[in-house]
C-alpha cells in the first residue's frame, strides 16, 4: 500500500509540474511554485523527485501517456485497420481541444528543455521511437491490406507523417481553437493522396 501512496503521489506532482509548465512556461517549474501549487513543503518534493529534471521527465511522460491514451481509444483492432479508422487516430494526437492543447504545451516546452540535458533527451528519443514504431506497425498493416499505395516504402510514409504532426501540433497550439480544425484538414487530404486510386472515393462515382 505504501508503494501505491508513493507512485500516486509522484503522479500528482507529474500532473501539477505539466500543468504549470503548460500555464506559465517551463521558466516558472521551480520547486518553491510547485510545492505552493501542492499545499506542500519543499522538502515533501524532495522524498519523491531527486531533481528538477526528474519532475521535468515526470511532466513530460504525463503528458504523453495522456496522448497516447486519446490514441488507444480512437484506435481499433489493427488487424483490419482501414484508412478511414486511421484518420481518428492521428487526429486524437492533435491539440484541438484544451487537454491535448495542454499536453502538447508541455511537450512543446520539455523539447526545448531536452536539448541541452541529457537525461530528458533521452526520454524524448525513446518515446518518439516508440510512437514511430507504433505508427509503421499501421501503415505497414495499411499497405498490406491494399490501403496505402505500396509504391512508397512504410519507412518513408512512416517518418513523413510522424514529422508532419510534429510540426502541426507545434503551429496549432498558436491558434484560436476555432481555427484548428480547418487547418489541420491538409494533413487528412494529404494522407488521403497515398490510398490506391482505386480506392479513393471519388474512383466508385467515376
Amino acid at each position: 500500500m505504501r508503494k501505491v501512496d508513493h507512485d500516486s503521489r509522484r503522479e500528482e506532482v507529474a500532473e501539477a509540474a505539466a500543468r504549470l509548465i503548460a500555464s506559465k512556461g517551463l521558466e516558472a517549474l521551480t520547486t518553491r511554485a510547485l510545492a505552493k501549487s501542492l499545499g506542500c513543503s519543499i522538502g515533501v518534493l524532495s522524498h519523491y523527485f531527486s531533481s528538477k529534471e526528474e519532475i521535468v521527465i515526470a511532466a513530460f511522460r504525463w503528458a504523453d501517456q495522456r496522448i497516447d491514451l486519446r490514441m488507444q481509444e480512437a484506435s481499433i483492432q489493427q488487424d483490419n485497420l482501414s484508412l478511414d479508422q486511421f484518420f481518428p487516430i492521428i487526429k486524437a494526437g492533435l491539440p484541438l481541444d484544451e487537454e491535448s492543447d495542454l499536453e502538447w504545451r508541455v511537450r512543446l516546452n520539455l523539447h526545448t528543455f531536452a536539448l541541452t540535458h541529457k537525461d530528458s533527451l533521452q526520454a524524448e528519443l525513446e518515446k518518439n521511437t516508440q510512437n514511430r514504431e507504433l505508427m509503421r506497425g499501421m501503415i505497414t498493416s495499411l499497405q498490406a491490406q491494399g490501403e496505402l499505395r505500396d509504391d512508397v516504402s512504410a519507412e518513408d510514409i512512416t517518418n513523413i507523417a510522424f514529422d508532419l504532426v510534429i510540426g502541426m501540433a507545434k503551429n496549432l497550439v498558436m491558434r484560436p481553437f476555432n481555427e484548428r480544425e480547418e487547418r489541420s484538414a491538409y494533413l487528412f487530404r494529404m494522407i488521403e493522396q497515398l490510398r490506391p486510386e482505386k480506392r479513393r472515393p471519388d474512383a466508385a462515382s467515376a
